[in-house]
């Protein structure tokens, strides 16, 4: 079996085991599904773009791009009480350009029924949890939809104006969102609240008390309110979460806490998460609902690419460094889960590393 492969199944038996021992059970799902749940449901997909066919009965079936979607329309109706299952499923997209079928692997959790701030709790530490056995460098960016309704009810935006707005806050592009709630005609205040919104990115105890300057109305207040709850909450986890405000996800479905995972080496988000009880009204549910996913195929290929390295740093020393020093700053790094090399010398050598570092005066520098 091949390094990578290993590393994957043991991820995978990992997330398994940390999922059951919160109460969690396998959710098993057919591949298909009728196209209409998703022709009803196009902006909650990550592309419109689904695989389609008429199955013998005459109905417009589709391959699925989404299991969020599917766990929902399956779900109980009632509030009372907790329904909490994980999956390990592929979804899949077809893209036009090249015409391919692109098969995905997820594994995630939804919990879905009476959704309280110990709920959210459990769900967002399971996330953190998930991202600590990659074995990678870490951190989870959590934001609250609930902030920015606030800011663009308090400015008075049209449902139109929103969807632009939240376009801009997403790609931090503040100076043409300036530029374009300007034209909007949207009051001065109010539109600088917004437009700081999207420098609302850091660790959390820095960025909290500038989003608390923000805050405007009831809806804000009480987002805030939910995430420092949450943060208080995960306490010993709190350290890998960052408080990203600007980081939003669709207003028709969420409307509390969200959050995105990051692993180094990983060009872009390897979870994602949120609260969706929007999306739980859209299917008749009298419930709430919140989970995430973990993708697969991306922590693959993170981990393959990690494999044709050595090492993920590489730590030069020389004769006469304080041993005591060195000694703590090599096991730090491995206690980031980074797979660490010491040498003495001046230069990697044939060594493939992520990063090398020098250690001089008792501190690491990278070697550029």
């Amino acid at each position: 079996m091949a390094p990578t492969e290993s590393k994957r199944n043991q991820l995978l038996t990992g997330l398994r085991n940390l999922y059951e021992s919160l109460g969690y059970t396998r959710f098993s799902m057919r591949r298909f599904e009728e196209y209409g749940l998703y022709l009803e449901n196009k902006s909650f997909l990550k592309s419109e773009n689904v695989l389609t066919f008429t199955n013998p009965d005459g109905k417009l079936m589709a391959l699925k791009p989404d299991v969020t979607l599917s766990i929902v329309k399956h779900a109980r109706r009632e509030r009372e009480g907790m329904e909490r299952v994980y999956y390990q499923e592929s979804v899949y997209s077809y893209s036009a350009v090249n015409r391919e079928v692109t098969e995905i692997e997820q594994m995630g959790v939804e919990a879905m029924g009476d959704v309280d701030a110990y709920v959210v709790s459990e769900v967002v530490r399971l996330a953190v949890e998930s991202l600590k056995r990659i074995g990678l460098p870490y951190v989870l960016d959590v934001s609250h939809m609930g902030f920015t309704a606030g800011l663009m009810d308090g400015a008075g935006l049209t449902p139109e104006q929103q969807a632009e707005t939240l376009s801009l806050v997403r790609r931090k592009n503040a100076h043409e969102l300036e530029a374009y709630l300007k034209d909007q005609r949207i009051a001065p205040d109010p539109a600088k609240r917004i437009v700081l919104m999207t420098k609302l990115a850091g660790p959390f105890s820095q960025v909290f008390p500038a989003a608390q300057n923000l805050s405007t109305n009831e809806q804000t207040a009480t987002a805030l309110d939910e995430l420092r709850v949450l943060y208080d909450t995960l306490d010993g986890a709190a350290g890998a979460i960052r408080l990203d405000l600007s980081m939003l996800n669709e207003l028709d479905y969420y409307n509390g806490i969200v959050f995105q995972g990051y692993v180094q080496g990983a060009p872009r988000a390897v979870l994602s998460g949120g609260r969706y009880d929007l999306l739980m009204r859209r299917f008749g549910k009298n419930a709430d609902g919140i989970g995430f996913a973990v993708y697969l195929d991306e922590l693959s290929r993170t981990l393959s690419d990690r494999r044709a390295l050595d090492a993920d740093a590489l730590v030069l020393y020389r004769d006469g460094d304080d041993l005591k020093a060195l000694h703590q700053a090599v096991f730090d790094l491995a206690a980031q889960g980074l797979r660490v090399i010491a040498r003495k010398g001046v230069s990697a050598g044939d060594l493939k590393v992520g990063k090398a570092l020098r250690f001089a005066n008792g501190a690491l520098r990278e070697v550029r």
